[in-house]
């Protein structure tokens, strides 16, 4: 039986081996070599542990149904919350130390306890020849007692030979440093003097700033797209709560937030508009049906006609220009109405591919001027002292210089001052995942030290490099996606078996002139980006369906199409099985995913998530009162409303916003009183539901319920009516009856406008209050 040696045991590496052992006839003998205590990779964190790549807490960018393999439903998952089976909630976007949970119970069902050998770094691998045959010679380190410290840590060396190597070590291995101009006596990041870290650092800004900081400063955010848009509104929003949770904190709440990015992007949040445009009113549905992005922008109706095939590489302008158009759609515009140029493609600019961010809070943030965004690159940081008056604490100021074409008119270089952290969202490197990789193997296989996005020639979906036989790479691409990773298994395992289930060449490639051709294509690509040529796209491999639709059809394997109808419905990996899948679990998938679109068009769900997260931020309000006793006034009221983030203070509920509404109420008898109101603002994911309460003296903490939002599904009539999504409430506050309604109009995933209507009746109290909020 041949062997095969697999480095890694994050998504790349567990899929592999799980692929392996139970594609039939599984003919392959495996070992998993990972150099950390436990698996998952940059998942590998746990709940509360502040250690790791990625915070434990943080949420990803993609739901639970693509963030998923085959053959584990996140419905199997203990995901180790101290909640009951009866309480239990699965979040649609899961935390990071949620991932590692899911993980590891995928390693327990399908990877014997034998076959994976943990604190086993890899320090050399060769190629020799051993009993007439090509063999790679694998020498790693286990540790001995992982648990202690310094010294006393003492390790083995081990040798094992494979026919086979996969290498499933990750692309993301190291942070990737800022590489610009210091001041003088600062040459580098460690020594200037504000704190400076990689994003995948940053845990929370009262770790950072300075001791004795009572004053304001900023904070500066280097690095545009996914991880920048992450740290500059994980920044902003604990500075909102920092002033306006249920426990203020000055140190925190006089920063800002400055966002140095190269180039616009547009910023997503994690719920879009399936429906967002009516062709019949020829302008925005105002009452859309919502699901999760990666549902919405995966689907595969929205592929035109014909075998499914992947779109790679560099970006042609018409291609470009339907991107730019369809996320427009999505956000119910260009992001003009943030007040920011910076974050919007002029015309000429729309002919090279659309960058996206994948965040709920930070367009909001920009809107209320808590993150400035800064077009440019940095190009010099610097440090001045404080005045006699202050600490003397050393601060710093941040250069960025526009680059054509993505600078502004009348902005070549804007100085950033009063610096007091910047944070690198710089990305990574995979350089130091594959350092241990054979020198011919480099060789072979072109590799580039000065390119981080294509270290290493590689084709056939980034698996294979036919001038390096016997070694297959998974997941060792940007942002790769968990099924194309269980396709790339898939396909290796189709190769490398020979008898396997699937029918594919045996060769990686048809021909030599189709081989040659795939590496002058990867050259190419690596070649524009060295010259940092702007039709490369910010992931150069994201076509999810095309890859998935592609891989499938060379496996041999047959798209399940049940309850969709043909070509319908989101991609996701359950829908492409082979023999070696637990169809089980599989069902439990794709039947959840019908369930999930199903609600959304018949029962408006994720409506409330797309309500909640849209009313973030400042509003002009406007209430008209209308009294039915003479000994309550009706009149007028005009000012603003305010709903700022913060903590939940109830782990019932996911997000939270302190509402805060301040204006003048002029009465009918001409009476001109001064006016403000709090309520706390909550939504629940499990139930979908948004509710509010009112607050106790201090105005931050909550006091008792006041109201909850049930929405209603559009009908005939009101759709005829131009009317948004509807909903109503009712309580009962002592002896006073609130009968609710509400009107939420959408445009995008953005809301334009919403009312609130309240009809009071008590024992002292008959009046309507009709309110509107406007941006």
């Amino acid at each position: 039986m041949k062997s095969v040696v697999i480095i890694g045991a994050g998504p790349a590496g567990l899929v592999a081996a799980k692929t392996f052992l139970h594609t039939k006839p599984a003919e392959l003998e495996i070992k998993i070599l990972e150099q950390q205590d436990r698996v998952g990779g940059m998942w590998a964190v746990q709940k509360g542990d502040p250690r790791g790549k990625v915070d434990p807490e943080m949420p990803t960018n993609l739901s639970r149904f693509t963030v998923a393999f085959s053959d584990l439903s996140w419905n199997s998952v203990d995901l180790d919350d101290g909640s009951d089976s009866e309480n239990r909630h699965i979040p649609m976007f899961p935390k990071a130390w949620q991932v590692g949970n899911y993980l590891e119970t995928y390693r327990r069902r399908y990877i014997p306890e034998e076959v994976l050998h943990l604190n086993s770094r890899v320090t050399k691998v060769e190629k020799v020849l051993q009993g007439g045959a090509d063999k790679w010679k694998v020498e790693y380190e286990s540790t001995l007692d992982p648990q202690s410290q310094g010294a006393s840590k003492s390790s083995e060396t081990h040798c094992s030979f494979h026919d086979f190597l996969v290498v499933g070590s990750g692309f993301f291995s190291s942070p990737r440093p800022l590489k610009i101009d210091y001041s003088e006596g600062a040459d580098n990041l460690h020594s200037f003097p504000p704190r400076t870290l990689h994003s995948s650092e940053f845990r929370h800004l009262s770790y950072l700033l300075p001791d004795g900081l009572d004053e304001g400063g900023n904070i500066v955010v280097v690095g545009g797209g996914i991880s920048g848009s992450e740290a500059a509104a994980k920044a902003a929003f604990q500075i909102s709560n920092a002033k306006y949770g249920a426990v203020e904190n000055t140190k925190l709440g006089n920063q800002k937030v400055y966002h140095v990015l190269s180039r616009p992007f547009y910023c997503l949040p994690r719920y879009l508009p399936q429906d967002p445009y009516s062709p019949n009113k020829q302008d925005y549905n105002i009452a859309p049906t919502f699901l999760p992005l990666d549902a919405c922008m995966y689907n595969l109706t929205r592929r035109p006609a014909g075998p499914i095939t992947p779109a790679h590489g560099r970006m042609p302008p018409e291609r470009a220009l339907k991107s730019h158009q369809y996320i427009r759609s999505m956000l119910g515009g260009d992001q003009r109405d943030l007040g920011y140029p910076e974050l919007v493609y002029n015309q000429q600019q729309q002919e090279y591919p659309s960058y996206t961010g994948i965040v709920d809070t930070y367009s909001e943030f920009v809107r209320s001027k808590t993150i400035i965004p800064v077009r440019g690159r940095v190009s010099h940081m610097g440090t001045s002292s404080r005045t006699e008056t202050d600490s003397g604490t050393p601060i710093g100021f941040v250069k960025a210089t526009g680059d054509p074409p993505w600078d502004l008119p009348g902005q070549p270089e804007t100085t950033i001052s009063n610096v007091n952290v910047v944070i690198c969202a710089t990305g990574f490197t995979p350089h130091t995942s594959i350092d241990w990789l054979p020198s011919e193997v480099h060789v072979a296989m072109e590799r580039s030290l000065r390119s981080h996005r294509l270290p290493l020639l590689l084709q056939r979906y980034s698996i294979f490099n036919d001038n390096a036989p016997n070694i297959a790479f998974v997941g060792f691409y940007e942002g790769p996606f968990w099924g194309v990773m269980e396709m790339q298994a898939r396909l290796i395992h189709a190769r490398w078996s020979q008898t396997g289930e699937e029918s594919v060449p045996v060769a990686p490639s048809a021909t030599v002139k189709e081989s040659q051709d795939e590496l002058l294509e990867m050259r190419n690509l690596r070649d524009a980006m060295s010259r940092q040529l702007d039709d490369v796209p910010q992931f150069w491999m994201n076509d999810y369906v095309g890859l998935m639709e592609a891989c499938a059809r060379e496996l041999g394997i047959q798209r399940d199409d049940a309850g969709w109808g043909e070509r319908q419905g989101p991609c996701t990996a359950a829908r492409y099985t082979n023999k070696g899948t637990d169809r089980q679990e599989s069902d439990m998938i794709t039947r959840g995913l019908r369930n999930m679109v199903d609600d959304s068009v018949g029962e408006g769900r994720f409506v409330a998530a797309a309500v909640f997260r849209a009313m973030q931020g400042a509003w002009i309000l406007r209430r008209k009162l209308d009294s039915r006793l003479p000994g309550f006034p009706s009149g007028t009221f005009k000012g603003t409303a305010k709903f700022f983030p913060r903590s939940s203070t109830d782990p019932d509920f996911t997000s939270e916003y302190l509402y805060i509404e301040e204006g003048t109420l002029k009465t009918d008898t001409g009476l001109i009183l001064q006016a403000n109101r709090r309520y706390v603002y909550r939504y629940n994911e499990k139930l979908d539901k948004i509710s509010a309460w009112f607050v106790k003296e201090d105005g931050r903490t909550v006091d008792y319920f006041f109201n909850e939002m049930e929405f209603q599904m559009p009908s005939t009539e009101t759709d005829s009516k131009g009317k948004g999504w509807l909903a109503k409430g009712s309580h009962l506050c002592e002896e006073d009856m609130y009968e609710s309604s509400y009107e939420f109009r959408f445009a995008g995933s953005n809301l334009q406008n919403f009312g609130i209507t309240y009809q009071v009746k008590g024992p002292k109290k008959d009046y309507t209050s009709e309110a509107w909020y406007e941006r």
